[in-house]
């Protein structure tokens, strides 16, 4: 390890940041910085080695059962590890999974298999229930319901947008 002198800027762990950042060595003690001071936060503190201390990996012990191989045991618990890091999804994504393939089904039932041509949205255009809409942005949707005199509701593929219309 080479010899650190007062003032010298290093790198270390900060404590305060936990991070590894540039610090300004405020106290040596046989060429090792002692004190240091975050160049980031300005915390004084201990001296941190920036190398990342990681403990060895030990495996877990698996348990095979009777007239059961080996092979399929180790399988089994790698699998199930697996399963347990994965991240699983919150209660809010799962709803909006849901409503999104509702969505999808709704708007599938409503557009798909339709013979009809849709007709170019435009704001000053008339649309009745049912018909079909090309939008430039929303793609092709179907007309769920009119709120006159210049609303309608639209079912797309996204979900149900209000647009402007002459009804």
């Amino acid at each position: 390890m080479s010899s650190f002198v007062t003032g010298q800027i290093i790198e270390a762990r900060c404590s305060r940041c936990k991070d590894i950042t540039g610090h300004v060595v405020m106290a040596c003690l046989d060429g090792v910085p002692v004190k240091v001071e975050c160049r980031a936060c300005g915390s004084v503190h201990k001296y941190v080695a920036p190398e990342v201390h990681t403990r060895p990996k030990v495996e877990k012990t698996v348990r095979v059962k009777a007239g059961h191989d080996r092979a399929e045991a180790v399988d089994a618990s790698v699998k199930a590890e697996k399963r347990a890091a994965a991240p699983r999804p919150t209660r809010e994504q799962q709803q909006n999974a849901r409503r999104a393939e509702e969505n999808e089904q709704r708007w599938t039932s409503l557009v798909d298999g339709r013979s009809a041509v849709p007709a170019a949205y435009s704001m000053n255009g008339s649309f009745a229930v049912n018909s079909l809409i090309d939008h430039p942005v929303f793609g092709t949707g179907a007309v769920i319901e009119l709120f006159p005199p210049d609303k309608m509701d639209v079912m797309f593929r996204d979900g149900v947008k209000r647009l402007r219309c002459v009804c």
